[in-house]
């Protein structure tokens, strides 16, 4: 006579392990391409942490002979980060798991870590829609303005440079797509210390190759023309086009969550300068109710993944 026995602690243990697993495959993935905005810091237990950042350096100063040494201090400010909970409950029917018992729940693990390690192109998109839905509010850069802005908190020119970090386009098009780029790359060039006043990115560490944008998904077929085409019409008064000297220097990035079908951003691929700090978490933590230890699964045979 053949004896029924319990699956669950099977069960979760399975989906335990498939959670870990995939969380070590997937999300190596989305750190590489968020890497590019996102400075990691490591992870603590501590809710609020703060972190010293440097704002200006110290610059050669002339040392007269016979003269004492003129000490320098880096200017600092200090950055609190806090760490901000998230959660995702997945449920399921017990009668869905008879008909497929571990398949099922898998297909639920990977879809869950899958949009984990989605969440930061979110946070950062909404930063630049200015428009905080999952993050609880939009906070300023260090300079007390937005992440993107002509002016600092002062309202004084951003960095020095008139126009900030703002620079107007001058159009949707391969050929305005190639000239707004070198406009961006200009404009940091432009930007000074802000205690130096001297320049704070040189010609190599802002070389085309170095410049990386991110688009909305409605400006792919520009920026892909943009970046591979051999000739461009780059000046609408000649009849012919001319060699793109764009071509295969710069990347780009689709980011799905941008609203604005027109904006696009360049980001320096800089190893210090990062638009965003990012306490990442060092793992999920998660628990899985059923009829063993829940009075709602008991009840409505509603199993759940919690995941946090």
């Amino acid at each position: 006579m053949p004896s029924i026995i319990s699956n669950t602690q099977s069960l979760r243990a399975g989906v335990q392990a498939e959670l870990k697993d995939f969380w070590r495959q997937k999300m190596p993935i989305y750190q590489k391409q968020q890497a590019l905005f996102l400075r990691q810091l490591p992870d603590t237990n501590l809710r609020n942490v703060p972190y010293v950042f440097k704002e200006s350096l110290p610059f050669p100063k002339l040392w007269p002979y016979g003269k004492g040494r003129t000490y320098q201090a880096f200017q600092d400010r200090i950055l609190y980060m806090n760490t901000v909970p998230y959660d995702l409950t997945i449920s399921w029917s017990e009668c869905d798991e008879r008909d497929d018992q571990l398949g099922d729940l898998k297909q639920h693990v990977q879809s869950a870590v899958n949009r984990y390690g989605m969440l930061p192109d979110r946070l950062i998109a909404e930063y630049l829609n200015g428009a905080a839905s999952l993050n609880p509010s939009l906070l300023t850069a260090y300079d007390g303005a937005a992440i993107v802005s002509a002016t600092d908190g002062d309202g004084a020119a951003r960095l020095g440079a008139n126009g900030g970090n703002i620079v107007t386009g001058s159009g949707l098009s391969p050929a305005a797509i190639v000239h707004d780029l070198a406009v961006a790359q200009q404009r940091f060039l432009s930007f000074l210390d802000p205690t130096a006043k001297l320049p704070i990115f040189d010609a190599d560490e802002a070389a085309y190759s170095k410049l990386e944008c991110v688009i909305p998904k409605t400006l792919n077929e520009i920026f892909q023309k943009a970046s591979e085409s051999e000739y461009i019409k780059l000046d609408g008064s000649l009849t012919m086009a001319e060699g793109n000297y764009m071509k295969g220097k710069f990347t780009y990035h689709i980011n799905q969550y941008l609203s604005d079908t027109s904006n696009w951003y360049v980001i320096m691929n800089h190893s210090f300068w990062k638009p965003f700090i990012q306490r990442a978490p060092g793992k999920i933590e998660n628990v899985i109710a059923d009829s063993s230890n829940s009075d709602r699964a008991r009840e409505y045979k509603e199993n759940a993944m919690f995941t946090d």
